[in-house]
This record gives C-alpha cells, structure tokens and sequence, in this order.
C-alpha cells in the first residue's frame, strides 16, 4: 500500500510545521507529504526549506485558490503518482492521536468500494440539500458505519485508484465551501461508499463536549464571518443543480431570501451586507461566476 498526504496552507508557516510533525509522529505516516501552499508570500517556502525533510514536498499555487482549488491539484497529482490512499490535510486539523492513520487505512482496506473513511461524518438529505448529524445511537459499539459526506478537515483519507480511474475531483473553481460535499457525492454517484469508524466517532464527540449536542446553536453573524455565506450559498446551487436536486435547490432560494428579511434583526449593517452577498451569490451562480469573487472585510 502506497500511502502520501497534503496539506493545505495560507500564510499560517508555524502551524504548518506543527501539522507536519503531527503527521510524522503516526504509526503508519505518509511516505510523501505535499505541502499546497496558497501564500501570497515566500514564508511557508522559508520555513520549510529551513525545516529540511526529505518526504516533503513543496508546491506553490501561485495564488490563492482556495481549499478547493488546493485539494484538486494535490488530489490530481498524488493520485497520478499512483497513491493508493491519499490523506487531505488542512493545516490547523492535525490528526487527532498517533495511531489514526493506522486504524482509518486498516477500516478502508477491509471494506469493497470504499472511497473514502475519516474519524467524522454526517448524513446528506438530498431533498431538503441539509447536513444531518450521525445520531448518537448508531455510533455505539465497534464497527463502522457508512456516511455520505466526510469534511476535509476531519482527517479524510480518499481512494487514490478511484481517482485515478473515474476522475473524481473537487470542483476547483468553488474557491472555498462545500468541496468535500462535492467530491463525496461524486463518490457515491461512481458507485463507492464513505465510511467512519464509530469508536473513533464516538470518543471524539465525548472528548470535544458534543455528546449531548443536539441542536446546532447559531451563532450571531459578524460583518467579519459574513463573507463567507456567499461561497456556502453559490456553491450549494451549484451541486444542487449539477445533480438534479431541484427541491433543494429551491429550498436554498427560499430559506436564503427569507434570511436577508430576518438578518436585520441583528443590526442594519449586517442586513445589508447579508442582503448584498446573497444577492451577489445568486447572481454569480445564474451568471456562471465561480472562484475568488468575495473577500472578508477588514476589521
């Protein structure tokens, strides 16, 4: 078994060093590791020159592409190498113990047509085009349940071969939001199955305080974290649309319309500027605008 990683990274040099030893510390580490390097400047390539091993590789983008762009060139090169398993890393998710690479690569070669495993997952609702968390009764006892979405950053491990083979990829366009979505549907739509492990799962959930979590609690939006709602709603349309999920396609219309109205409950500033990305975003979508198109506000 040929196993490799990536890590994606923006202007974050020490936290990609930190990450990087992580991944060493495993068990059963990668034999490459290739570091996206999203940066505008030369610090990350500094600093790794600086830290000197010979299992890591660097690659400059050249400009910011986001973690979608990033996860498609890395998914695209790794797999062309002739990978079997392919770790991808955000460079603040290290993995969370020694031996998770070890117990997630022994879970995907046990299972036929597996297409990716990771330590989290959740259930997709293609009507509503919701994300339903895993109940807390399914994960009890050993074993492993499937799921149909894994995020990036909850040490997801994809099928080299299947890549390879089906030319299963994140939209790299999307910039930022929902490209793990994306790529699972593509997964699933190729005939292979996602799976978590559920002790994993479980322990998880208990050491992070999220047992007892059964509504999401919404936060109160900021101009500074707004921005990010129109990559989250241009980018749904999109998967909702390329996969014929018409009824969650316009539920999003709906709910998104409909949030506008209430976001002005919070403050006329952040009614307007939820109103404005919205808009924004549904525009791009119809006009067929993807990438970098939206940036956060300074504070």
């Amino acid at each position: 078994m040929k196993f490799a990683a990536f890590i994606m990274t923006y202007e974050r040099p020490q936290l990609i060093l930190d990450t990087i030893s992580k991944l060493l510390e495993q068990t059963l580490p990668p034999v490459k590791i290739v570091v996206i390097d999203n940066s505008e400047t030369t610090l990350t390539q500094i600093r790794l020159e600086e830290f000197n091993s010979p299992i890591v590789v660097y690659h400059r983008v050249g400009y910011n592409s986001g973690p979608s762009g990033a996860a498609a060139i890395a998914l695209k090169m790794l797999a062309d190498e002739g990978y079997d398993w392919i770790y991808w890393g955000d460079d603040d998710d290290p993995p969370q113990h020694s031996r998770i690479f070890e117990q997630l690569l022994d879970l995907a070669q046990s299972l036929p047509y597996c297409g990716s495993v990771g330590c989290v997952g959740h259930f997709f609702d293609p009507k509503k085009g919701i994300i339903n968390r895993v109940p807390n009764i399914q994960l009890q006892g050993k074993g492993h349940i499937e799921v149909d979405t894994i995020a990036g950053g909850m040490t997801k491990i994809v099928n080299g071969k299947m890549i390879r083979e089906y030319d299963i990829l994140p939209e790299k366009e999307f910039f930022f939001g929902f490209e793990d979505l994306d790529i699972d549907l593509k997964i699933q739509k190729a005939g292979f199955h996602l799976y978590v492990d559920k002790e994993i799962y479980l322990n998880g959930r208990i050491k992070s305080g999220k047992i007892n979590l059964h509504v999401r609690k919404i936060n109160k939006p900021t101009l500074q974290t707004l921005w990010r709602e129109y990559y989250s709603i241009r980018n749904l349309m999109y998967i909702f649309w390329r996969n014929k999920l018409y009824s969650a396609f316009l539920r999003i219309l709906v709910v998104k319309s409909l949030k506008m109205v209430f976001n002005f409950r919070y403050s006329f500033a952040i009614g307007c500027y939820t109103t404005k990305i919205t808009l924004l975003a549904f525009a791009h979508f119809f006009q067929g605008k993807m990438g970098l198109r939206v940036k956060p506000l300074k504070k």
